[in-house]
């Protein structure tokens, strides 16, 4: 987990983060470190005990459960099988297809559902924790959550045209949505249907290029001869 956020904030800041990997790393950790102070004092069982009990137990299922829906029924479950095939240079077994479509989606949705029912407030042994501490678990609980409607509105009102074209543009990838790299964008597109091949300013540059390049060795060639 630590990777993956040391990884989001440098892909997120490329130009600020990129050649600065290691001394980033190094500020996170020291910041986690400090955080995590806390935890391993007489008392630190108690904050462990409220934030596993709220942040763990609804915000990493919702997230998990809408991560599920929008690879498979918005990004679209097929787009993102070929996706990996050709990061792997291979497919996956369809029994990962099925899961992102259904098992897995269902089984988070139940586990939520009977945690929801069964939810009581926080508690450590005999002992009860206060409303203001109740409330703070809340609090973290939807730290993690509150991000995702203001973004998406945020994203919504960016768009032109009605609501329902706002959301539909939305709701797409952007123009410049693919790998990093030009060689892995034009195998990119390449795999795209036909009806979504649209590269953008970089691989039409790269086809220039490439096409003015071929066109200077053929000069050079015939000059030769």
């Amino acid at each position: 987990m630590f990777e993956t956020m040391t990884s989001a904030f440098v892909d997120e800041f490329p130009d600020l983060l990129r050649k600065r990997k290691t001394l980033w790393t190094g500020l996170l950790c020291l910041m986690e470190f400090l955080l995590g102070l806390p935890f391993v004092t007489k008392g630190g069982i108690y904050l462990l005990q409220i934030m596993d009990w709220y942040s763990s137990a609804f915000s990493l299922m919702i997230l998990s459960f809408l991560e599920c829906v929008v690879i498979a029924y918005i990004y679209g479950v097929d787009q993102f099988y070929n996706d990996i095939a050709l990061m792997i240079g291979r497919k996956p077994p369809l029994w990962y297809k099925l899961s992102w479509m259904g098992i897995t989606p269902f089984t988070i949705m139940f586990i939520l559902i009977f945690t929801m029912v069964m939810h009581e407030p926080v508690t450590y042994g005999d002992y009860s924790y206060p409303t203001w501490a109740i409330m703070i678990g809340w609090i973290m609980a939807m730290v993690s959550l509150v991000p995702l409607p203001i973004i998406m509105v945020l994203e919504t009102l960016k768009q032109d045209g009605t609501l329902s074209q706002r959301i539909k543009k939305a709701m797409r990838p952007a123009e410049d949505w693919g790998p990093a790299t030009k060689g892995h964008k034009e195998m990119y597109y390449s795999s795209l249907p036909p009806n979504q091949q649209k590269p953008n300013e970089d691989m039409q540059m790269f086809s220039v290029t490439n096409t003015n390049s071929e066109s200077e060795k053929a000069l050079l060639q015939s000059k030769s001869v």
